[in-house]
């Protein structure tokens, strides 16, 4: 999967890089209207703001750092790590 920058202009898109070693592709478009206006569809890709915890659990690490078995870990001494 590629990340790539096109202008859209008058029916016609436009790649503004070339896709690296691909020859065939199906592409998904997100469009980003210059003047700053979105409707519902758009609107649904900005992120919303949440704080460090809900992130943190959104990525699922929360169950695996907390477990029994490291709970009473000093981290910052098992990696030699002073503190800032």
């Amino acid at each position: 999967m590629q990340a790539v920058k096109a202008v859209y202009k008058e029916g016609n898109i436009q790649l503004l890089a070339p896709l690296s070693g691909v020859n065939e592709a199906e592409l998904f478009v997100i469009v980003l209207d210059k003047d700053d206006t979105t409707n519902g569809v758009a609107q649904a890709f900005y992120a919303a703001t949440s704080s460090a915890e809900q992130d943190f659990q959104t990525i699922g690490l929360t169950h695996f750092f907390n477990a029994d078995d490291d709970n009473n870990v000093d981290w910052e001494d098992l990696f030699d790590v002073k503190a800032r």
